[in-house]
Formats: C-alpha cells, sequence, structure tokens
C-alpha cells in the first residue's frame, strides 16, 4: 500500500517522499503537492517558489515508537505588487497549523488524557505510550481549547459546590437527560444564574434544592421552566425535625426507657457496693470525658443566662452543637447501639479495681481481651469517661459504677429511622422506634406524619396529597413539624412536583460527587476556567 495513503487521506495533496525507521522514533518525509498557493493577504495564487525549509511536527505514534513528520515546506513570491507580503510561506490551515510542533491529532489525544487524568498524571501516561508531552504543555492544551456549553437542553438540574468549603462556591449545571455536567458557574449568587437562564430559553425543567438563590433565580430568569425540589433534602430536612423533638424531649424519654433495660440482679448487687480504697475526694463530682465536661460547662453557661453566641465564643464549639444541647439534661452518647459493650464487663472492672487500687487503664484492657472484650483501647478509656468511671491514681474519684445503662437511643441516628421504610430497619431499630411512640404522644404524631410523608412520595400523590398532610402537621401540635410544613408552603408548588413528577435531584449530586475527585487532581488549585474545561469536556 501507498505509504502516503496511510498517513494522510485520499483527497488530501501530501506525498511520503520517504520512511526513515529509527531504534525509538520513526521518521516521516513528506512534501505538498500543490502546484500554487494564494497568498494569505491578499489570495492572489502564486508558483514562483523563493525558497524552502524544513518543518519538524510530532504526530501519533506508530508500532509504540514516537512518530516525527518532516515537512519540506516552501515560500513563495506574491504576485500582487502591491501587497505588503512580498514573501510568504505555504499554508496547511487543515493539516499543519502554524507554529504548531504538533498535530491536531496528537493534540486532541494529548488533550483527552488530560481531562481525564489530569497533567503530571497524563505526562506519565503519555511517556508510557510514546506521545512525550510536559505537563504545562498538555494543561495549556486544555486552557486554550474553546469553551461552548452544550445547547438544546431541556431538563437541568442545578446545585452547590465548596471550591473552598465554608468560604467560597460555585454552581454546577447537569443535563438530566444523560446526566452529563453542561457547565459550571463561578459562585451561587441568583444574577448569575439568573443570567445563564435567560439565554437558553428552551428549558422546560429545573431541579434544585431549597436554596433560595435559586428558586428567584429560576423564577426571574426561566418563568416557563417547571420547578421541581430535590426529594432527598425533602427527606433529610424532615429527619432534622424530627431530631429536634428527640432532642428536645430527650432527658424524659431516656428516664422513661432506661428502667426498661438494667443490668440482671447480680450485676446490681454487685456494682451497687462501693469501690475500696476511697478518699476524701471521692464525694466530689467527677470530671469526665472531655465531652462531658464541655457539656457541663454548657449547662452552667445556660443556667447563668449567657447567649448561643457568647457560649459558642467561650467553649470554642458551633453554635449548631450548642443549640442542640441546650434542652438536654443528659449527654446522649456517641454509640449507637442500645446497649454500651462495655456495660456487661462492669462487674469484672469493679473486681480488678478492688485487687489493685492503682491499676492502670492498659492493665485492665489487656484484662478485658482475655474475657471476650473486642474494643480498642481509646474505646475504653471514652466508655469509662462516660460513666464517670476513673483508674490508676484517680480510681479514689470513682464513688461506685452505674448500676443500668446509660443513654438508650442517639437523636441523629433515631431522627433517620422515623423517616425510613420499617421494612428495611433491622428488628432492634424497629422495637426502639415503637418504645418511642408509645413513650411519648408528639412522637407518635410525629411517626404516623413522617410515614404518610414518605409513602406520598412513593407513590407519587403529591399533588392530591401534600396540601393536606400539611393541614395535618399544621394542627398537630408539634412546633417542629409546623416549622416545617410552613417551608414547604413557601415552596409548595416545587415540592408538589417533587412529588408527583419522576425528575430527580441525583445526577446533580452525582456530578458534585465527581467534581469532589477532580479537584482532589489539584484542578482545585489550577483555576475555575480549568477546572470548568475539565468537567464539562471529561470524556466519558
Amino acid at each position: 500500500m501507498n505509504a502516503s495513503k496511510l498517513v494522510f487521506s485520499n483527497g488530501d495533496r501530501f506525498k511520503v517522499i520517504s520512511v526513515d525507521n529509527r531504534q525509538d522514533e520513526l521518521r516521516i518525509y513528506v512534501q505538498s503537492g500543490t502546484g500554487s498557493v494564494s497568498c494569505p493577504n491578499c489570495c492572489i495564487p502564486s508558483k514562483r517558489i523563493h525558497s524552502y525549509y524544513t518543518r519538524k511536527i510530532a504526530d501519533l505514534p506508530v508500532f509504540g515508537k514516537t512518530s516525527v513528520i518532516f515537512l519540506r515546506s516552501r515560500k513563495f513570491y506574491c504576485r500582487h505588487q502591491e501587497c505588503p507580503f512580498k514573501v510568504f510561506t505555504e499554508r496547511f490551515e487543515h493539516y499543519f497549523k502554524p507554529y504548531r510542533r504538533k498535530t491536531d491529532r496528537l493534540e486532541n489525544k494529548i488533550r483527552q488524557l488530560g481531562l481525564l487524568a489530569g497533567g503530571r498524571p497524563a505526562e506519565r501516561i503519555c511517556d508510557l505510550v510514546s506521545m512525550p508531552s510536559s505537563d504545562t504543555t498538555i494543561l495549556r492544551l486544555i486552557e486554550n481549547e474553546a469553551f461552548s456549553p452544550s445547547e438544546g437542553v431541556t431538563a437541568v438540574g442545578v446545585d452547590d459546590w465548596a471550591y473552598k468549603k465554608r468560604n467560597s462556591y460555585g454552581s454546577i449545571l447537569v443535563n438530566l437527560h444523560t446526566g452529563k455536567a453542561i457547565d459550571l458557574l463561578p459562585d451561587r449568587e441568583e444574577e448569575t444564574l439568573r443570567k445563564w437562564l435567560e439565554m437558553r430559553p428552551e428549558i422546560k425543567v429545573m431541579s434544585r434544592d431549597r436554596y433560595s438563590n435559586y428558586q428567584k433565580a429560576i423564577i426571574a430568569g426561566a418563568p416557563q421552566a417547571i420547578q421541581v425540589t430535590d426529594r432527598w433534602h425533602l427527606l433529610k430536612n424532615l429527619s432534622e425535625a424530627v431530631q429536634k423533638v428527640l432532642v428536645r424531649q430527650y432527658s424524659k424519654i431516656n428516664a422513661m426507657l432506661s428502667p426498661k433495660q438494667p443490668l440482671n440482679e447480680a450485676e446490681k448487687a454487685v456494682c451497687g457496693q462501693n469501690i475500696s480504697g476511697g478518699d476524701k475526694r471521692s464525694e466530689e463530682n467527677p470530671q469526665g470525658g472531655i465531652r462531658l465536661q464541655r457539656f457541663k460547662q454548657l449547662k452552667e453557661l445556660q443556667g447563668k443566662g449567657h447567649s448561643i453566641r457568647a457560649m459558642a465564643r467561650h467553649l470554642n464549639m458551633s453554635r449548631r452543637t450548642i443549640k442542640r444541647y441546650l434542652d438536654m439534661k443528659t449527654l446522649p452518647r456517641r454509640s449507637q447501639s442500645r446497649n454500651n459493650p462495655i456495660e456487661k464487663f462492669f462487674p469484672y472492672i469493679r473486681k480488678l479495681m478492688e485487687e489493685e487500687s492503682d491499676i492502670l487503664l492498659t492493665t485492665i484492657w489487656q484484662e478485658l481481651k482475655s474475657q471476650g472484650y473486642k474494643g480498642a483501647y481509646s474505646t475504653l478509656s471514652e466508655a469509662l469517661k462516660y460513666y464517670e468511671v476513673q483508674v490508676g491514681k484517680k480510681a479514689g474519684r470513682t464513688k461506685k459504677l452505674p448500676t443500668q445503662a446509660g443513654a438508650s437511643f442517639k437523636p441523629a441516628s433515631t431522627a433517620i429511622w422515623f423517616v425510613s421504610d420499617q421494612a428495611k430497619l433491622k428488628e432492634g431499630q424497629q422495637k426502639l422506634i415503637s418504645e418511642l411512640c408509645t413513650s411519648s404522644e408528639d412522637l407518635q404524631e410525629i411517626f404516623t406524619l413522617a410515614q404518610s410523608f414518605r409513602k406520598m412520595m412513593s407513590e407519587r400523590s403529591g399533588n392530591t396529597d401534600l396540601k393536606e398532610w400539611i393541614d395535618k402537621s399544621n394542627k398537630s401540635g408539634v412546633k417542629e413539624m409546623a416549622s416545617f410544613a410552613k417551608g414547604l408552603l413557601a415552596d409548595c408548588k416545587a415540592v408538589e412536583n417533587a412529588l408527583s413528577l419522576p425528575w430527580s435531584n441525583g445526577p446533580v449530586e452525582g456530578n458534585v460527587n465527581r467534581l469532589k475527585t477532580i479537584k482532589r487532581q489539584m484542578y482545585g488549585r489550577a483555576g475555575f476556567d480549568l477546572l470548568r474545561k475539565r468537567v464539562v469536556y471529561s470524556p466519558s
């Protein structure tokens, strides 16, 4: 086969003169077969050759070797006497662009590798596949690529992403039909999204979360579009409302549930005895772990009438945590299980402390491991601090071991179980939900409302049942549920669409997670424009 047909298309006027096969490089010597060339300024064709020169252009690899084209180019005299270009060079716009050292097809492959892997990883890949290129060259090829967002998209989802968490945020827009990101915006302000939407009147559906700026921007920039709220965020907000009720009634409910799970009689008899070796400090309140210390300090400041902001600043805690603890009288433990595994070892711990008053926690941990305890050293330490049990030199400060389990549930996890499909919960989780509903009329009412909301979502009956559900929530007497219902009423049409239409913001959330991975490839530090092209143009 003719070598010219292997390197170029049939219609190309190039002729391969010779091929030099070296050890690590394939050299292809090429010349143009065009008789006359037009001047780039006056466009008058000329055949008068001034001189020759050679261009060295890298091409796609062949048989694992780098491929280099040596192009014999020509310079021509311009025939038009008034043209300022007396001598001009031969142009190959569709094949070899001026000043380029790589062919277009080679640059496209390198650019795709850069979009997939990033600068330095793509550089290493290029070396492996015989397309040597530096990381700066790869990023420059991506940066110089013209950006043209997709047109003709009718269903779009929008969500925010953190360029720098808690500091600066942007917006990502996704085609809901294909699940592909179509553009990135540098912020999440109303004006930016509004301008983007005004240029695309073909959009018919907009899916979003409950962020007010997005809602206002869609109303102003795309009034023809149907707004759909994200269903996951609706369930999340509902579980947050349930959690507030569980936090508010935590002490009361915990007191009712704790007697239902005491230790057995033998453990009560042993654990109820005072530990020997105590001193005068045994009557003092033990300090406990760090979480318990800060909780006690918070309650002291709350009793003195300090504001939430002042308590957060004094204790170096977030205001969200302060608000969650304000209505609590007992600190919830970190464990999500009904019974802490350490509780059944209380009698053995007491025995070890009686036999050796200065026993170290490390020794106790080793002894418990021989008895079947599987927790880590730090887990044991935190558990004993929670129950205000201290060993070693501070053992005298512990008056006695507890006679029953501590906190019986964790509000954050339990709130999620309230809004979950009950058939998918474990037996212990179902039992806890049943006990909570039995212990409080408010929780029974909340559970009924939460499950009816979930049913309405799964059956897509929001267009008929949503307003009735909002009325029931307002009349329930639970302020947290009434507040949640009030928020739904403010965005009623979008929520109704979410509970009745098939559109979902799930593809957008998936692209946000993908964007986080891309940022970890150092694209987050390369600038917004480069990140934008990386996200939108990345090959599948």
